[in-house]
């Protein structure tokens, strides 16, 4: 009974955290609209950019996932079938751009893109759109075309590591065994017969899934098209920008209806979307063995001159924005003389703060202790909440396990907008006086990252071996001396992972936190970015200051993102 009273007490408070915000503000929405949330999305058009936004939002998604498999489905054949020397750098590159926080992305692409940057010396002007963009798109009759297209590379950018974490290890541990016996039948002498009749049936759940999740992060993108294009409306940016205006008795029922409209067109199309990955990775497990991706590498051998060009153009492109944004934040120009100069005067004035609210050494120790406490948070519930499925599993309770597990992935069909606006419309509706509690960022934060914490420790849960278990119970060991002395121990790889990557989505977090903060001693380092970047340019150094702040953001979420790599398992095929 208490065993049973255990279990239930995490799970409970998990999806209290979840479901109570959600639930308190929807009940605020309809009760402002009178609508449900079915019949906001038909009630869309009475705002005036709703419809717009939700045509951007699908094409602009649907794009950005096409382009990112053409640029990472070579990659990921390239790195997959060859003997590549120091493997683990070259995934470590081509990885890091998804771990980066959007926001520091976004100011990347806009070192890469800006007046002066390489792409314009080359004739490519993205920002200005002067030039072959111009013409280009005058000729095509779409307006701010290169900023679509800035928009789409950094979304490719940003989900490159994606289809090279979904389709790279199922590659890398095919038996060659299986490619030489196709070889041998009459379809599998042509290249084009191989790939249609044996590669494709093989990789297409991997490419599909990493497709379905790339849709999924463009779709919900805030802070790229915020800051890469802005003459453009998602229905994420737009709930974020029109959403403190909702909830709020007879004034702006268009904004309350586009909230609860948009929130539930949105939700729904994640889920969908999830769920098909979901049904599409659980059908690849029990596809085909696998074999030592060492002893597959070594049958194809080493890679020619055109893919060591290929592949070392892929990590120049995963690595030249987060390059060029440090570069930025060191090199001035000088618009009187149309010319630049190096300096560190940028540094002094992020670190004194005194352009903004609160200076870089303020924000960090904010988005510190929201990052603390997002792990305590998520690790602790993510971990109770993971051994409480894996207990029912054992216990022969499967459906029981899977409505759980299901729930638990609740919060990745919500966005970091979602969530932050369902914290202020739920909770701060019905107990104003949260909204100066200093710690309030941390439960959007705890919603957003336990799902992935049960993601990294549900799997590792399930291979362990029952008999250590008995052998502690020989030993004489109890209980809570076998959670201590086995469990844990065992785990320690698996929970220094999720502690980190905890951390370093809490650290980038900028949706959610945009919502609830954007002005205040308070500020996080996103928001703190963001909020440079929105004051007017006349003072030569505002940018330089914002580059130099996603500087220091880069640099806390690559020392997470090494100490994840440095204790995470390489396994094929997922997420």
């Amino acid at each position: 009974m208490r065993s049973a009273v255990g279990h239930s007490v995490p799970v409970a408070v998990y999806l209290g955290l979840i479901l109570i915000p959600v639930v308190l503000a929807l009940d605020r929405l309809v009760f402002v609209t009178g609508s449900n949330p079915i019949e906001a999305i038909f009630r869309l058009d009475e705002h005036p950019l709703a419809l717009e936004a939700v045509q951007f939002t699908f094409i602009q998604a649907t794009l950005s996932a096409l382009l990112t498999l053409a640029i990472g489905l070579p990659i990921a054949w390239w790195l997959g079938r060859y003997e590549w020397k120091h493997i683990g750098l070259i995934r470590a590159a081509l990885t890091l751009p998804f771990v980066t926080p959007t926001v520091v992305a976004a100011m990347g692409f806009l070192a890469l893109i800006n007046q002066g940057g390489i792409l314009a010396s080359i004739g490519i002007d993205l920002r200005n759109e002067t030039g072959f963009i111009g013409s280009l798109s005058a000729s095509l009759g779409i307006e701010n075309m290169g900023h679509i297209i800035a928009l789409l590379l950094a979304h490719a950018w940003f989900n490159l590591a994606l289809v090279i974490r979904f389709v790279e290890p199922k590659i890398a541990t095919l038996p060659p065994r299986y490619e030489d016996a196709f070889r041998m039948l009459p379809v599998g002498t042509s290249p084009l017969e191989r790939l249609r009749r044996f590669w494709w049936p093989m990789l297409r759940t991997s490419i599909l899934s990493a497709f379905v999740f790339t849709f999924i992060f463009s779709f919900t993108s805030f802070a790229l098209v915020r800051w890469l294009a802005p003459e453009y409306w998602t229905i994420e940016s737009l709930m974020a920008i029109e959403g403190g205006a909702a909830g709020i008795p007879g004034y702006r029922e268009d904004v309350s209806l586009l909230v609860l409209g948009g929130a539930t067109l949105q939700g729904i199309v994640l889920l969908m979307a999830l769920g098909m990955a979901g049904k599409w990775q659980q059908k690849q497990s029990y596809e085909i063995e696998l074999v030592s991706e060492h002893y597959a590498r070594k049958t194809i051998g080493k890679p020619n001159l055109l893919q060591k060009i290929g592949m070392f153009s892929a990590c120049t492109f995963a690595l030249a924005p987060l390059f060029l944004m440090t570069l930025a934040s060191v090199r001035i120009r000088d618009r009187t003389s149309d010319s630049y100069r190096w300096s560190t005067e940028a540094w002094r004035y992020a670190f004194d703060g005194n352009l903004t609210y609160a200076s870089v050494p303020e924000a960090l120790m904010n988005s510190l202790f929201y990052a603390i406490g997002c792990l305590l948070v998520a690790c602790i519930l993510g971990f109770f909440v993971a051994q409480t499925i894996h207990s029912l599993e054992e216990r022969n309770k499967p459906k029981l396990a899977q409505t759980i597990d299901v729930l638990s992935m609740l919060p990745l069909a919500l966005s970091g907008v979602m969530v932050g606006l369902g914290v202020l419309l739920g909770i701060l509706k019905v107990w104003p006086a949260l909204f100066s509690w200093y710690a309030l960022p941390i439960l959007p934060h705890s919603m957003l990252t336990t799902p992935f914490v049960v993601r990294i420790l549900l799997p590792a849960m399930r291979e362990i071996d029952s008999d250590y278990e008995e052998a502690g119970k020989i030993l004489g060991y109890n209980q809570y001396q076998r959670f201590f002395r086995i469990k844990i121990p065992l785990l320690k790889p698996h929970l220094v992972v999720a502690a980190a990557l905890s951390m370093a989505f809490s650290l980038g977090e900028f949706g959610a936190s945009w919502i609830l903060l954007r002005s205040g001693a308070w500020d996080t380092l996103p928001v703190l970015v963001d909020q440079l970047m929105s004051r007017p340019k006349y003072f030569q150094l505002i940018e330089p200051i914002a580059m130099a702040t996603a500087t220091v953001l880069m640099c806390m979420t690559f020392l997470l993102f090494v100490i994840a790599e440095r204790f995470r398992s390489h396994q094929g095929g997922g997420f």
